[in-house]
């Protein structure tokens, strides 16, 4: 079954004042900016489901007065199952915001969630997380990236694929003991975090978005705010798409280091 049956299908078989209902919800549950006060930060963040509600998020949690953690994820699969999962991955990342400092323990904690739930259920529902503790004063970034398209960096002059050392594992399936990675964010410095619904779409002749077409839109508007950026690659897929039916959740997240 292709993509678009199983989204025409999903559709069919949900309420639609439910489904209405549980877009309210889920849409409340993901941040259009930090929420707390960023002196050395400006974020902004985008997001657009396939269906009435989908897989994606993404999220600002302030952990202390100086620690913030990004997050961004993609469960696999739309509709209301993934919106299920989603929500139970943004509610367990929000518990304790104090004890989800140190990246590697809450993707292992995370995974073992996920696995557990899976197993209760008999559905397994793989899922990919961006997670990443960053120290507002310093700029120091940790970060675990398990199984998410990689992150694009960027300043004025340039703009590359975050630099990763590790290679870690979708969540839900297996366990594994994820590996952290760091990186020195400096004022001037551009974090592009995003879903692959974005780099997926495709156009009337078949042709992919691509991560080539996404870094050069980037590199070439550094001068826009992280909101204009936002709503700026969201033009550019819908014109690349050209009436071609959405058929992934799309989101796309910028953290600029001032």
């Amino acid at each position: 079954m292709s993509k678009n049956e199983q989204t025409a299908e999903s559709q069919a078989l949900e309420d639609p004042q439910d489904l209405v209902l549980a877009a309210e919800l889920q849409a409340a549950l993901l941040p259009k900016s930090c929420p707390m006060n960023c002196e050395h930060q400006v974020t902004s963040a985008r997001n657009r489901m396939c269906g009435s509600v989908g897989g994606d998020f993404y999220d600002f949690i302030p952990i202390n007065e100086e620690q913030v953690a990004l997050v961004i994820g993609d469960v696999v699969g739309h509709g209301i199952r993934a919106s299920l999962l989603m929500a139970n991955i943004m509610g367990f990342l929000r518990s304790e915001p104090s004890k989800r400092n140190k990246p590697s323990q809450v993707i292992r904690m995370l995974n073992r969630l996920l696995i557990d739930l899976g197993n209760r259920t008999g559905t397994v529902m793989p899922c990919s997380v961006f997670y990443a503790v960053i120290d507002q004063p310093s700029g120091l970034g940790l970060f675990v990236n398990a199984g998410h398209p990689q992150p694009f960096l960027c300043n004025e002059n340039r703009c590359t694929r975050l630099h990763l050392d590790s290679q870690n594992l979708l969540l839900g399936i297996e366990e594994f003991e994820p590996t952290e990675d760091c990186n020195l964010f400096i004022p001037g410095q551009r974090l592009v975090l995003y879903t692959d619904g974005i780099t997926d779409t495709v156009s009337p002749q078949g042709e992919r978005f691509g991560q080539d077409r996404l870094r050069n839109i980037i590199a070439h508007t550094a001068h826009l705010s992280p909101d204009e950026l936002t709503q700026k690659v969201f033009d550019e897929v819908d014109s690349f798409r050209d009436g071609v039916p959405q058929v992934d959740d799309e989101t796309i997240v910028v953290f600029d280091r001032r």
